[in-house]
């Protein structure tokens, strides 16, 4: 007669049911909690969307770079006459400046 192969599950040691039944409850509960807090942010208008946020962002940061970048023109003429130098050589050195500074910046990146 050829063998039968046992149908139960090999003996050794395990976890009680009990405790992984728990385990999972209590990973049900946190999930639950997380939820109901979510939700109730939502309502609260605590939360932002995220792509929007990271738009209104670029926005700023680019409507920034303009504005250093329009500063020169302005103030080159004034401070080249308190100076007492080249306006033209004053506002290439400013914008020179200034270009570097704001390439320096841009790489600085936010992980969001």
């Amino acid at each position: 007669m050829a063998a039968i192969p046992s149908l139960r599950a090999p003996r050794g040691p395990r976890l009680p049911a009990t405790e992984t039944h728990v385990a999972a409850q209590t990973r049900r509960l946190v999930a639950l909690a997380d939820r109901a807090e979510l939700e109730t942010a939502k309502m609260r208008g605590s939360l932002i969307d995220r792509e929007m946020a990271c738009q209104l962002v670029q926005e700023l940061a680019q409507t920034e770079r303009d504005a250093i970048l329009a500063w020169p023109v302005r103030a080159a003429p004034i401070l080249a006459a308190e100076l007492g130098v080249d306006q033209h050589v004053l506002y290439e050195a400013l914008v020179t400046s200034l270009r570097a500074h704001l390439t320096e910046k841009s790489e600085v990146r936010l992980d969001v």
